[in-house]
């Protein structure tokens, strides 16, 4: 589900700064901290999330990500993780899903701290790249095995 919401700023100056801010309600995610069986309603989140704030004005302010789950954890790990490690995929055409917990976990321990979290993580990461085919116009062609054998006359 998807709503946008305004926000005005401080109402003691005569301009008010107006933002809006896209929620999206997740709503296919198992009761409890368990991961969902899917990674294709998270991956649509994603795109969604992502999509919207391209959109958005090109102030840097007005483009806020907040992330927000029932125990304040479990799903938003998840959620960062997925978005450092596809800004990683973006950049560096590689990813470490490994680094990237690792680095959220400097600032939030408690992100990303079940072994089903980290293995969906993966998985997730996965998903991304096979249904993205600008990542795999990247890849190296592979080897010409007839190149490498001696020439037989």
């Amino acid at each position: 589900m998807i709503s946008e919401i305004m926000a005005s700023g401080s109402q003691q100056s005569q301009e008010a700064d107006m933002r809006i801010c896209c929620v999206i309600q997740v709503r296919m995610w198992p009761i409890e901290n368990k991961v969902p069986l899917s990674t294709s309603g998270l991956i649509d989140v994603i795109k969604m999330a992502r999509s919207w704030r391209k959109r958005a004005p090109d102030r840097p302010e007005t483009k806020p990500t907040i992330v927000m789950s029932h125990n304040g954890v479990s799903r938003c790990g998840i959620f960062i993780g997925a978005n450092v490690c596809i800004d990683q995929m973006d950049m560096d055409h590689e990813v470490d899903v490994f680094h990237a917990v690792k680095l959220i976990r400097i600032n939030r321990p408690q992100l990303i701290d079940m072994k089903d979290e980290y293995k969906y993580l993966y998985d997730l990461m996965l998903h991304w790249y096979m249904t993205n085919p600008e990542y795999r116009s990247l890849e190296l062609p592979p080897e010409n095995s007839s190149s490498a054998s001696p020439n037989h006359q």
